[in-house]
């Protein structure tokens, strides 16, 4: 009982410093080649530009801190986008709608790749996790 004790506070102690250490990294964001608008009258839109304002990267923030992917919509016109984020396999490690904030833990180390989807486009980005 008491060496379970010890290595529990050994382990929080030795955990501590490396969550302290993490710093917020933003994820710089893309849009997916071959995406064309999507054709209508959208609030974005100039008065020239009917249909023509596909979702752009500046619409988001996506940051790293640690194993925490925050996701936040900064464009008020687009009221949810599909997140996605992808790992070594073909599964979605997250699969949820965002509509304002999302916070996601990834629980392992590794390279991943985001994807967030809205009626206007796709865009993606790179992070990896340490």
């Amino acid at each position: 009982m008491r060496k379970s004790f010890i290595a529990l506070v050994l382990g929080v102690l030795f955990t501590i410093p490396c969550v302290l250490h993490a710093e917020e990294v933003e994820i710089q964001l893309f849009e997916m080649v071959g995406m064309s608008p999507i054709p209508g009258d959208d609030p974005l839109d100039g008065p020239h530009e009917e249909g023509t304002t596909p979702t752009r990267p500046r619409d988001f923030r996506a940051t790293i801190n640690g194993n925490i992917l925050t996701v936040t919509i900064l464009e008020p016109a687009i009221p949810s986008a599909q997140l996605y984020v992808w790992g070594a396999s073909n599964t979605p490690v997250v699969n949820t709608t965002v509509y304002s904030t999302s916070t996601e833990w990834i629980s392992n180390s590794g390279s991943y790749s985001l994807e967030i989807q809205t009626a206007g486009g796709t865009l993606v980005g790179q992070f990896a996790v340490q």
